[in-house]
């Protein structure tokens, strides 16, 4: 569903986003009353505000290197900004990650200069919703932020396609200790992760497959070429940026 445009990048809302938020009103109603139920607004419009800024810093970030997005969705385990291209660099992917976390730590920030002057329990929770979202979106499970970050590095020495696969194995071992973990506490949140990490991982391991495929049609073997493209600059495939936050 379509919301509105953000600096140019329209802004979407999956229909389980809506239904997500449904549920906690219900819930909170139910066990609260009219106040829970506000308190619960309040924090899901933070919730809200924190992931759309969360996902535009990652493509302000990209358009500064020239990469358009083609639109901003939310979905109930967090955003996902749609990059048209990967970033010709390691160092602009590393940029482009770390954008993200970046602006929730800020937020963060913003949020605990206002409590030290007025208090309160929203905005503690506001504090902690972003420090949290910050600092999950660093752990290194490909392709979630961290991952990337991971990758961004790797690529520096080993090249990007070598780089990719080892991100991939090691966000397959993330995916499935995030499944162990839901089923064990049990909570929803991680089986959604671990979800997404194995559809995601399934479409990255598809575009790297594309990359290997391209090289070895044209003859360029350079694997540990540190660009997606290789040094003709030709771009093998495009794929879809995909952040999660969680």
């Amino acid at each position: 569903m379509h919301l509105t445009k953000i600096a140019g990048i329209p802004l979407r809302l999956h229909w389980s986003f809506l239904a997500l938020l449904a549920g906690f009103a219900a819930y909170a109603l139910f066990r609260g009353g009219p106040e829970a139920l506000l308190a619960t607004g309040v924090l899901s419009a933070g919730l809200f505000g924190s992931v759309v800024l969360h996902e535009l810093g990652h493509a302000l970030a990209a358009r500064r290197y020239g990469i358009g997005t083609a639109h901003i969705t939310l979905y109930p385990f967090g955003g996902i900004a749609a990059i048209a291209d990967q970033p010709e660099d390691p160092a602009e992917e590393l940029v482009i990650a770390l954008a993200g976390p970046a602006v929730n730590f800020a937020l963060a920030a913003a949020f605990g200069l206002l409590w030290s002057v007025s208090g309160g329990f929203l905005l503690s929770a506001l504090i902690g919703m972003n420090l949290v979202m910050g600092l999950f979106n660093l752990i290194p499970a490909f392709p979630m932020d961290g991952g990337r970050v991971l990758r961004a590095l790797l690529a520096r020495r080993m090249g990007f396609v070598p780089a990719s696969l080892l991100a991939i194995r090691i966000g397959r071992v993330f995916a499935w200790g995030f499944l162990a973990a839901g089923l064990i506490l049990p909570h929803m949140g991680l089986l959604l992760v671990s979800a997404f990490l194995h559809l995601a991982l399934s479409g990255e391991k598809q575009n790297i497959l594309r990359v290997i495929w391209e090289r070895q049609r044209t003859g360029r073997t350079d694997w540990r070429d540190p660009r997606p493209w290789g040094r003709t600059g030709q771009a093998a495939y495009r794929p879809r940026w995909t952040i999660s936050t969680r």
